[in-house]
């Protein structure tokens, strides 16, 4: 969870320069044209992009984008709301304090009025009483963050990267396809199942985080100082450097890389043999064994990085 949230929160900082560059180009395999892919910084200003000349090269030579997820469309904003509330709620309409006991439920009401002004006994706080365990701890997480980021100044404001991609794509009339879907009725009962036999290891995370909150900030703050460097690499275009520094992270998150690549490969190889294609996803989709420039050389493809 720790780790998940970082690298998340990480994207919020920080002096890129105007010269970073993680675009790849894909060629070959009986490709008539090339296609390219952008490794990007999620929320780092989309305004960076007219300063890449290999972004401008990449956008001018394609016909359509795929993103992670189209955000801006309103049919995929709902789906999502509707998915994230069903995964978050606990199963059998049980509650929070049935699942911690009156001594854990005291705690846990006590941190969420002192850290995220949250009255549980209030009626209107009533939707929180039917959240499962790692839904609390992702809140406190993001409390941590976002006081962790007040030390760093230089957070980017504005259009975000992934988004202004989509911006432009959609003026220019391309297509823009979604790399990532919403799960089926049947694959959220299939998560809701997994997650209800964890119940016991979500219960212990939190409190352990409850129990321990100004130590887990102190060593937030220490990681934040640390993963600065992941962002100098990316700046510098230096890939090497940045997939040493993210595999330890993405080996330790595999449902957040390596599966979510497997099941984007098939739609990427389609994509590119229908048109000249910009895929934009996080740069840490891009390495390892795993990652999808590796995924597209095994396929047969020549997978190059543009400097």
């Amino acid at each position: 969870m720790n780790k998940k949230i970082m690298i998340t929160a990480l994207f919020f900082m920080a002096g890129i320069a105007a010269n970073a560059q993680f675009i790849f180009r894909i060629s070959g395999n009986g490709l008539e044209k090339p296609s390219y892919m952008l490794g990007s910084v999620h929320v780092l200003s989309g305004d960076l992009l007219d300063s890449i000349p290999a972004f401008l090269e990449a956008e001018n030579q394609c016909q359509q984008l795929y993103v992670e997820e189209d955000f801006s469309d309103p049919q995929n904003k709902k789906d999502r709301r509707a998915t994230g509330q069903q995964l978050v709620t606990l199963p059998d309409g049980k509650t929070i304090s049935d699942i911690l006991g009156k001594e854990k439920m005291n705690i846990l009401q006590e941190r969420t009025k002192e850290l995220l002004h949250i009255n549980l006994a209030d009626s209107a706080a009533q939707k929180y009483l039917h959240y499962q365990p790692f839904y609390f701890t992702f809140l406190f997480y993001s409390i941590i963050n976002m006081e962790t980021l007040q030390k760093y100044p230089a957070i980017r404001n504005g259009n975000m990267m992934d988004g202004a991609c989509m911006q432009r794509a959609k003026a220019r009339g391309w297509k823009v396809g979604n790399l990532d879907r919403q799960p089926k009725p049947e694959e959220v009962d299939e998560a809701k199942e997994h997650e209800s036999q964890s119940i016991d290891a979500q219960v212990d995370t939190l409190m352990e985080l409850l129990n321990n909150f100004d130590e887990h900030k102190q060593k937030v703050l220490k990681e934040f100082e640390g993963l600065q460097t992941m962002c100098d690499y990316w700046s510098a275009g230096d890939y090497e450097g940045f997939e040493r520094f993210i595999q330890p992270v993405a080996e330790a998150c595999p449902a957040l890389y390596a599966d979510r690549n497997k099941k984007w490969m098939p739609i990427i190889t389609e994509a590119i043999k229908e048109a000249p294609t910009l895929f934009v996803f996080g740069a840490g989709h891009l390495t390892g064994s795993e990652g999808i420039v590796n995924q597209l050389r095994k396929s047969g493809f020549v997978v190059e990085q543009v400097k």
